[in-house]
């Protein structure tokens, strides 16, 4: 399947040409981010949603791009590679209490040149290399002999993922300070060449809790995924996968938001050899939000913990928002 962004792209053009209110007040909501584990992106990732962040006809316009370097070697695997992803598409709220979305990504293998930052990183924060200096920079290198017999090498533009995410909100409770709802995504990707090829159907069920205090925002979410029964990234999966996250947003100042998110993913690879991809994928992303009027810039760096042979290095993503009110 085939995506142009094209669409999306042109009316966020337009929104940054608006002049910016000297007053924001727009909440957008938890990070346009999702988790970066090499088996979590090849299929349905989903993404935190507030129940407070849109009211009755709002339109939430949003476009990111994101650069993550996978390091994960294991005696049973090992994946060395840079996967880039674009992302584009809207949410709106029908009414006070239903809200649906579109979203497009593709996901493809490209140098950018992220093995010497995420080193330097690595050694700032005291963080192990884990056996990263020991090759070269710059690989795409995919080994897994108990499952695809010869390594796949040089995959370079390559796509990962070209998907289309259709989701539906429908929000149970709100008051003052509290809101509950219930969200289901359908999501379908295709990629019809390369190492990656692959077509696949998901499903996902998410409970949405959000809090709001003054200055204080949090989100949390928990979310039940149904995917086919067939491998991806040459590995099986498993067809039924738990996902949750908590996103806490402080307006630091009148322009200025910090965002802080956890997100936490069960492990997808159903065989238990390949055992650290059996494992929960833990993953720390620190964002940064610049609000001017009705319209957003977010940085965000992506971080895993814990396990670091079941996820991505490190991801770095810039998106921008707008509200349409």
């Amino acid at each position: 399947m085939t995506i142009s962004l094209g669409a999306f792209l042109l009316p966020l053009a337009a929104a940054a040409a608006v002049a910016p209110d000297e007053n924001p007040t727009t909440d957008f909501g938890p990070l346009v981010i999702q988790s970066q584990a090499p088996l979590q992106t090849t299929g349905l990732t989903p993404m935190l949603h507030d129940p407070f962040s849109l009211q009755e006809g709002q339109t939430d316009l949003f476009a990111s791009a994101t650069f993550g370097s996978v390091w994960a070697s294991t005696p049973e695997y090992t994946f060395d590679y840079y996967h880039n992803q674009f992302l584009a598409g809207f949410i709106r709220a029908h009414s006070s209490t239903q809200r649906y979305g579109v979203w497009l990504q593709y996901r493809y293998a490209a140098n950018n040149r992220l093995d010497g930052v995420t080193k330097k990183f690595h050694n700032i924060f005291g963080i192990e290399q884990n056996g990263r200096t020991d090759v070269e920079e710059d690989r795409f290198y995919i080994d897994a002999p108990q499952l695809n017999g010869k390594p796949a090498t040089d995959f370079v533009g390559d796509a990962l993922l070209s998907a289309i995410n259709l989701y539906g909100e429908q929000q149970l409770f709100q008051n003052a300070h509290h809101a509950l709802s219930l969200g289901v995504t359908l999501f379908f990707n295709r990629v019809n060449h390369g190492v990656f090829t692959h077509t696949s159907f998901e499903q996902a069920l998410q409970a949405n809790y959000g809090y709001q205090q003054e200055k204080h925002r949090l989100t949390a979410s928990v979310s039940l995924t149904h995917r086919p029964d067939k491998p991806q990234h040459f590995v099986q999966v498993e067809p039924w996968g738990i996902s949750a996250g908590v996103s806490y947003r402080y307006r630091l100042f009148k322009h200025h938001e910090l965002v802080g998110e956890y997100l936490l993913s069960q492990g997808k690879a159903k065989n238990p050899q390949l055992s650290d991809l059996t494992k929960p994928v833990h993953e720390f992303a620190y964002g940064y939000r610049y609000l001017f009027g009705n319209s957003a810039l977010e940085l965000v760096a992506l971080e895993n913990m814990f396990n670091h042979d079941n996820s991505t290095d490190i991801v770095f993503s810039a998106t921008f928002r707008h509200r349409f009110l």
